[in-house]
């Protein structure tokens, strides 16, 4: 089923949507109707900044890519682009008549928005894109909401009164995870300390791990990372030191069974799957949508009992929080302290 476009690809990944997505919880959804060409068999594309493999959010983009395309018949590419191939590659793909282009991360929302308006009907999935265009539909998590809830976990489970933070890159999408932890973490214990550190990549796993076994050493007893394939590092780090971690963007609560007291998980699959599904039944919405905890998209993810046994007053703790979040009792700022 997948082809390989000559020159630009080096090989394979993933992208991500929902299904309240189209029905009203969109923020500022202008919405823009059109239809899939009909007698030819539809073609998608998953055009990828960060590689496959990272059993995490890129291969979760990937599945519910592939899920979709199964479902509704799609003839599917994946491409994993190298920088300063941004828009090249999705202007030839765009010239080989997809239907619909799902692009993932944030280093493909300028890319994107700036060939979109070139192939009006070409239709666009920007995962993390906050682009309002007609041929577009942008999707953002509020990934600081489910790490609020992670960090309140975090805040009653460490015992040392010190936890960290491992990010990918210092931006403003990465930090929004940090945001939430913090206050979460403070909202049950407001003197505990909270270090953060960066990888400067997204695909370097090794790194990760010496960040996360400094963290563990200068007395963090549970570390959080938000850092794609590079945060499996820190489940090493976790295995080495019998020290505490939390996943992020898919359930990794099996990766160290008895050491991973929840993740952090958001529906990238959903999200991709449904704006796929739109597109096949001719009723593609554009606009830029927004999904949090209230809709079951974006929340902390605990384990099962036989992974890690979480006191029965934090999970209460969680999921009150996770309803203040929800009903908007509690605000989550985006912003961590560092950056204000």
């Amino acid at each position: 089923m997948k082809k390989y476009i000559s020159k630009l690809v080096a090989a394979v990944l993933a992208v991500a949507m929902v299904t309240v997505l189209f029905t009203g919880c969109g923020s500022g959804n202008k919405t823009n109707t059109t239809s899939a060409k009909e007698g030819k068999k539809l073609k998608a594309a998953l055009v990828t900044a960060q590689r496959l493999g990272d059993k995490g959010v890129t291969d979760l983009c990937n599945e519910g890519f592939m899920k979709a395309a199964k479902e509704f018949g799609y003839e599917t590419q994946v491409v994993e682009v190298q920088k300063g191939e941004y828009e090249e590659s999705m202007r030839a793909l765009a010239e080989e008549d997809y239907d619909v282009i799902v692009t993932l991360w944030m280093e493909l929302v300028d890319a994107t928005s700036k060939v979109a308006p070139q192939y009006p009907n070409v239709k666009f999935i920007s995962v993390l894109g906050n682009i309002k265009q007609s041929n577009v539909m942008g999707i953002l998590g509020k990934e600081h909401e489910g790490s609020y809830v992670a960090g309140v976990e975090a805040g009653m489970i460490s015992k040392a009164g010190h936890i960290g933070f491992i990010g990918g890159q210092d931006n403003p999408e990465i930090n929004r995870f940090l945001a939430g932890y913090e206050q979460g973490a403070k909202s049950v214990n407001p003197n505990i300390k909270i270090d953060a550190v960066y990888v400067g990549s997204f695909e370097d796993p090794t790194k990760c791990k010496d960040l996360a076994l400094m963290l563990y050493s200068q007395g963090a007893d549970i570390v959080y990372t938000a850092a794609a394939k590079s945060g499996l590092g820190m489940f090493d780090a976790a295995k080495e030191t019998g020290k505490y971690a939390i996943g992020c963007d898919v359930n990794q609560n099996d990766l160290v069974p008895g050491q991973v007291i929840g993740s952090m998980t958001i529906a990238y699959d959903k999200w991709i799957y449904e704006g796929m599904k739109q597109v096949a039944k001719n009723a593609f919405k554009a606009g830029v949508y927004e999904f949090g905890v209230d809709g079951d998209y974006v929340g902390l993810t605990l384990p099962t009992d036989d992974q890690f046994k979480v006191p029965d007053d934090v999970k209460k703790a969680c999921e009150e929080a996770a309803k203040k979040v929800a009903n908007g009792e509690v605000k989550v700022d985006p912003i961590p302290s560092k950056d204000k």
